[in-house]
C-alpha cells in the first residue's frame, strides 16, 4: 500500500487542480486509509488494521513523497482509529461494515492532524466540511479495500 500512496499524491494534486481542496479530499482522502481495512480483512487478527496502516506509512516515508516523516505520524494515528472498528466488535467480525467503519474512523483523525500540522491549509469554516469529506471517502475506500480482499485467484 505504501507504494500506492506515492501515486496517490499525484492523483490528489490532479483532482485538487480540477475540483479544489474539498473536492480532492472527497475523491482521494480515503486512499490513505485503505491499508488498515485491507490488512484487517486479509489477516483477521487483532492489531492487523493498525499494523497495516503503520507499515504502509513506513513504506511511504522510505520512498520520498510529499508527506515526508509526517506520514508516520498519520499512519500511527489513523491506524489506531481504524483499529477501533474491529475492537468495537470484539475482533469477531471482519465484514464490509467493519471495513467501511475502519476507513471512516480514520477521516476525522487525519483532518485533525492536518489542522494541527498545517494550520494554514484548513480554516475553521472548512474543517467540518473536510471531516465529512474524509469520513465519507474513508468509508468508500474501506469498502473498496474489503472488496479487494475478497478477490480470489
Amino acid at each position: 500500500m505504501g507504494v500506492v500512496f506515492v501515486v496517490a499524491w499525484d492523483f490528489y494534486y490532479l483532482v485538487k487542480a480540477l475540483l479544489g481542496p474539498i473536492g480532492a479530499r472527497v475523491f482521494t482522502y480515503g486512499i490513505w486509509f485503505m491499508a488498515a481495512p485491507l490488512a484487517a480483512s486479509l489477516v483477521r487478527k487483532p492489531l492487523s488494521a493498525f499494523s497495516g496502516e503503520v507499515l504502509a506509512a513506513l513504506v511511504e516515508t522510505i520512498i520520498p513523497t510529499y508527506g515526508g516523516y509526517t506520514n508516520l505520524i498519520y499512519g500511527v494515528a489513523q491506524g489506531l482509529a481504524s483499529e477501533l472498528a474491529y475492537l468495537i466488535f470484539g475482533y469477531r467480525r471482519w465484514g464490509p461494515l467493519q471495513a467501511a467503519l475502519s476507513g471512516a474512523l480514520a477521516g476525522p483523525v487525519a483532518v485533525t492532524l492536518d489542522q494541527i500540522l498545517f494550520p494554514e491549509l484548513i480554516t475553521a469554516k472548512t474543517f467540518a466540511a473536510l471531516v465529512l469529506a474524509a469520513t465519507a471517502s474513508g468509508a468508500l475506500y474501506g469498502l473498496i479495500a474489503y472488496g479487494v480482499s475478497r478477490v480470489r485467484k
